[in-house]
């Protein structure tokens, strides 16, 4: 897998938050893959994605990595991602460790089936160089109905329930993560598709984002319908929420100059993102993954999804 680690170094060297990115993966890697192993983070079996957010001041990178960790059952197995949080909760608040967990136990998929088969249904989050955790959990194993009544119950979010029952009763609900590092900036994000032939419950309450002034509406014409993943947010305390979209890119196969063009016409670019998004994919050993958009009161924020090629890993 050293091939994989060369995406890491030039984050580090594009991009000051992206320095002790090796380092991190490192940490949430096991000594040894798992032989058989894929992971299903990536279409291909790449192991991470590097998330590039445009946060107009600075250029944030966060690290989205398959702990690869099997077990006998789904309590081993639980238990060994658990034991692989544990190595970065410190970058959180303990009552926010202790959130965290209850999510990733409660939401893990559960059949035998999903505990078994030689892939990833949990992958963990964190900033190489600042505080902040992210747990992601594929929603498999259980009836949505049920998956809702878990998660509610597991990131108390009764105050949310109405929309979160509306989103599972009416799209089809891909996964789920909680991020943050405090229990006061906590948030759940939900990820699902729309159930195409009828509009949108007025319950789910979602924000597409807007173009830029004097962008052409077929912007996205190209996209096929499951190009599109949407994400529904939650503060875990109060009524925050939000909204962004994720593109894959394995559907859309554009290239950097192609996602950045779709990128402006939602938002405000900044110099220091487009140019560092562009050393990290220097080489042929580096894609882009997802292209994404949250809705923002104070302006849109881009988000690129890198990984290593399929060649590297």
């Amino acid at each position: 897998m050293d091939a994989t680690v060369s995406l890491l170094r030039r984050a580090e060297a594009a991009i000051p938050s992206g320095r002790g990115a090796s380092a991190l993966f490192a940490m949430l890697r096991p000594d040894d893959d798992p032989q058989g192993w894929r992971s299903t983070l990536n279409n291909d079996g790449a192991p991470y994605q590097i998330a590039v957010t445009d946060a107009g001041t600075y250029t944030s990178v966060r690290l989205i990595v398959d702990p690869f960790r099997l077990g006998r059952d789904e309590a081993d197995r639980v238990g060994r991602n658990l034991a692989a949080f544990d190595r970065i909760a410190d970058r959180c608040s303990s009552a926010a460790a202790a959130r965290c967990r209850r999510f990733m136990a409660a939401l893990a998929p559960s059949s035998e089936e999903h505990c078994t088969r030689c892939s990833g249904d949990i992958w963990l989050a964190a900033l190489p160089g600042a505080a902040g955790v992210g747990i992601y959990v594929t929603a498999r194993g259980r009836a949505p109905q049920i998956q809702c009544a878990r998660l509610i119950a597991a990131a108390g979010l009764e105050h949310h329930q109405a929309a979160i029952a509306a989103i599972h009763a009416y799209g089809a609900v891909e996964a789920y993560s909680i991020q943050g590092s405090r229990s006061d900036d906590l948030a759940i994000n939900i990820y699902w598709k729309p159930r195409g032939g009828t509009p949108l419950p007025p319950a789910i309450d979602f924000e597409p984002p807007a173009l830029s002034p004097g962008s052409p509406p077929t912007a996205l014409a190209r996209a096929p319908l499951g190009a599109m993943t949407l994400c529904s947010t939650f503060a875990v305390l109060g009524s925050g929420r939000g909204s962004k979209i994720d593109l894959c890119n394995h559907c859309l196969g554009l290239d950097l100059a192609a996602s950045l063009e779709i990128l402006r016409r939602f938002c405000d670019l900044s110099p220091a993102f487009a140019r560092g998004v562009g050393d990290m994919l220097a080489g042929e050993d580096a894609e882009i993954a997802f292209l994404g958009v949250r809705v923002r009161p104070s302006g849109n924020r881009a988000y690129l999804y890198l990984k290593p090629a399929a060649s590297a890993c």
